[in-house]
Formats: C-alpha cells, sequence, structure tokens
C-alpha cells in the first residue's frame, strides 16, 4: 500500500481500490475511533500484500465506482476479509452499496449484527432508531439505522412514501422517487406490499416535516417480517 485515503487505498503502483461496502466512522463523529479504524487498515495493510476478489463484483456490475477506482473484497496477507472485519471490530456500517453481491452483503450484515450485540466501537454510542417514535431532534444530514413498521403507504406521481406515524407532517418517514421505484419494484411486487411490514432502512437523514430518510436503492431496505409475527 502506497497511501491510505478516507476510503480510498492506493496501491504502490497507483491503483486506487475502495474500502467497498463499508461506511466508516467520521472524524467529526468520534476522532478516537476515526484514528483506531485507520490505524487498524493500516496495520492490516501497510507493507503487506493483499489481494482484491472482484468475480461477483464483476458480475453485478459494480467493479468500477463512477471515478473508476476498483471495487471487490479486500483480502490481507493473513486471508482476512477487511470489509466485514471492519466492520465486526465497529469501525463502520454496512453502507447499502448498490449492487453488492448478496452473499457478501448478508456477511457484512452479521458482522454488523454481532458488533452492535457486543457494543464494540461506534457501537457503544450509536444505535438502530425505533422509526415508530423516532427522537425528538434535529436532522441534518446524520448516517441512522432505523427499524421499524410501515403504517402506510402512500404513492404519488413523483413520490412513494413509507409512513411510520400517524401524521406524516412530524413522523418518520422514508421516500422513493419515481426514477427509483423501479429499482426496487419486481413482477408482481410494489412498494405498497410494505403496509404492516417490519422493516429496516438505513442512509443519510434530514429534517423534512419529521425525519426523512430518501431510499435510492434496494439495499438501502430490509423487509423483517409482517407486524404481529414472532
Amino acid at each position: 500500500m502506497k497511501k491510505l485515503e478516507d476510503n480510498l487505498i492506493v496501491t504502490v503502483d497507483d491503483a486506487r481500490v475502495t474500502i467497498y461496502g463499508v461506511r466508516l466512522v467520521d472524524e467529526k463523529t468520534n476522532v478516537s475511533l476515526y484514528l483506531d479504524a485507520r490505524q487498524f487498515i493500516l496495520n492490516s495493510l501497510n507493507g503487506l500484500r493483499f489481494s482484491l476478489e472482484t468475480g461477483e463484483f464483476r458480475k453485478s456490475g459494480s467493479l468500477h465506482n463512477r471515478y473508476g477506482d476498483l471495487q471487490g473484497r479486500i483480502i490481507t496477507a493473513d486471508g482476512e476479509w477487511l470489509q466485514e472485519a471492519l466492520i465486526a471490530e465497529g469501525y463502520g456500517w454496512w453502507d447499502a452499496s448498490p449492487k453488492y453481491p448478496p452473499e457478501f452483503r448478508e456477511r457484512l450484515l452479521v458482522a454488523e449484527k454481532r458488533a452492535a450485540e457486543r457494543e464494540l466501537g461506534l457501537w457503544r454510542e450509536f444505535s438502530v432508531l425505533d422509526a415508530n417514535q423516532p427522537p425528538n431532534r434535529y436532522w441534518d444530514g446524520q448516517f441512522i439505522i432505523a427499524k421499524g413498521v410501515v403504517l402506510d403507504v402512500y404513492k404519488s406521481s413523483s413520490t412513494t412514501y413509507l409512513n411510520f406515524g400517524e401524521d406524516w407532517r412530524t413522523d418518520f418517514t422514508a421516500a422513493i422517487s419515481s426514477t427509483a421505484r423501479k429499482k426496487f419494484e419486481h413482477g408482481d411486487w410494489k412498494l405498497t406490499d410494505l403496509k404492516s411490514k417490519s422493516v429496516r432502512v438505513r442512509g443519510l437523514v434530514r429534517f423534512y416535516n419529521g425525519p426523512y430518510l430518501e431510499l435510492e436503492f434496494p439495499e438501502q431496505l430490509e423487509i423483517q417480517e409482517t407486524a404481529g409475527e414472532g
């Protein structure tokens, strides 16, 4: 490794490899944990060879990002999957990357769940929000994970709204634009089928008639169970 730039690794031959699939804790949120995460990456890669597994990412069309940087599974010299290890230690979250190979996505979600259960790293302070009873605060671009039952689905010509409360003017709302809607819906399945379902959503939230989260990719939405089921 030649250098580390946030979530980008530059190799000695100037290849640019993103730490794809992980949203690392940022410096503004927790300086100490941010520095620990960087040191963990440096210790894993500095002076050591690593490989980049790209087969499944090539198949899913996610081998490169829009800047041309390489994306895949970063495997360290000792055989460890770097992205999974970072999430398992609580240095970051699964970031809901679009077109991420499903089998690898599931492993990252398992690592995230275990880190949360053990309250490692960022999970000492960060928690999954209750979408049906969101905290009363000012939202301005924070990354969140929220879980709740979709009480109603409203579809307009431009946007589909998933409402988690009785009053859309103040409740937690997840919104899918008409452009993004076709990424979510397939076959006979429609977004309106989410009514009364328990879901988890993640992404950057802002304030717009209450906490407002725009979903751009299906990976940001996990359908968990029907309300009332065990």
